[in-house]
């Protein structure tokens, strides 16, 4: 049996694909009445932290969270306004790991991703973040193409 839906979650990167998803959740979270969150991870891939080695974590979760509120406020002024309540949030690690962290077991989480996010070279050599979430989520996953 299918749990209703009590919070509607979209992982934002930055992406044209993950601003779409935002304008489709923050639809979905009007009609619904549920809370929505954007929700940014910060990846703390080797290859994107050069460079970073030296600063500390706190520096680093200082750069993570300007970098998230920076992709919200793009997000607004490309869609509009958010639902009243609209979440912003910014974790440091592996998206796909920390997008099925916040995701829980429950299954009243509906994740809405788009199906590319900013690295392709990363998708090819790794598989996409949606395909990861997908495959190892209990909640209800929308993929968004372009």
């Amino acid at each position: 049996m299918a749990e209703a839906i009590q919070r509607i979650t979209v992982p934002v990167d930055g992406s044209e694909h993950a601003t779409r998803a935002a304008r489709v959740g923050s639809d979905m979270a009007r009609r619904l009445g549920a809370p929505l969150t954007l929700f940014h991870v910060f990846p703390l891939e080797s290859y994107e932290i050069i460079g970073l080695s030296r600063l500390s974590r706190d520096e680093i979760d200082r750069m993570a969270q300007s970098s998230g509120q920076r992709i919200a406020d793009a997000i607004k002024k490309d869609i509009g306004e958010l639902p009243e309540g609209t979440n912003v949030q910014t974790v440091v690690g592996d998206p796909a790991e920390e997008i099925l962290r916040l995701a829980g077991d429950d299954g009243g989480n509906l994740l809405i991703m788009g199906r590319r996010g900013l690295s392709r070279i990363q998708t090819l050599v790794l598989g996409s973040v949606s395909d990861k979430v997908i495959r190892h989520t209990r909640s209800p996953v929308l993929v968004l193409s372009a």
